[in-house]
C-alpha cells in the first residue's frame, strides 16, 4: 500500500466499537433533514450521488464471512484518489457550515485489510489505528 489512506470522521461513535462515525452518515442525514440551503443542499445532493456512482461499495465490512458477521471494519479513501479527496473535503465543508464538525485521520496502517479496490480499502483496525 503505497499512498496514504484517509478517513473523514465526525464526532459521532459507531457502537459497539467506539470508533468514530464517517462522514456519509451525517452527510445523508443532512439531505434527509433538509439542514442546508437550497442551493448547498442540491450541491450535496449532487455530491452524493456522485459517490453512489463512483465508489464501489465493499462486499466485506466485516472480519467474519459470514453474512451476519458484525461490520468492524473502517473505510479509508487513498490519497492518489484525487477526484473522490476533493469530494470529500467539499462534504466536510458543507458540513461545517451547519456545526458538523469533520476531522481528518490519516494512516498508511489502517489494519487488516478486509476489502480493497483502486479508490478504498477497508481494514479491521490495528490497537493503534486512528479512528
Amino acid at each position: 500500500m503505497a499512498d496514504d489512506l484517509i478517513r473523514f470522521v465526525t464526532d459521532g461513535r459507531h457502537l459497539p466499537y467506539g470508533h468514530r462515525t464517517g462522514i456519509f452518515p451525517s452527510a445523508y442525514k443532512a439531505r434527509r433533514e433538509n439542514w442546508l440551503a437550497s442551493g448547498r443542499h442540491d450541491e450535496l445532493c449532487d455530491l452524493l450521488l456522485w459517490f453512489s456512482d463512483n465508489l464501489p461499495v465493499p462486499d466485506r465490512f466485516a472480519a467474519s464471512r459470514q453474512h451476519n458477521g458484525k461490520h468492524s471494519g473502517i473505510s479509508w479513501i487513498r490519497s492518489s484518489a484525487a477526484d473522490h479527496m476533493r469530494r470529500l473535503r467539499r462534504i466536510a465543508d458543507l458540513l461545517d457550515g451547519v456545526g458538523v464538525q469533520v476531522q481528518e485521520l490519516r494512516t498508511t496502517r489502517p489494519g487488516y485489510i478486509l476489502y480493497e479496490d483502486e479508490f478504498q480499502v477497508v481494514a479491521l483496525p490495528f490497537k493503534d489505528t486512528p479512528r
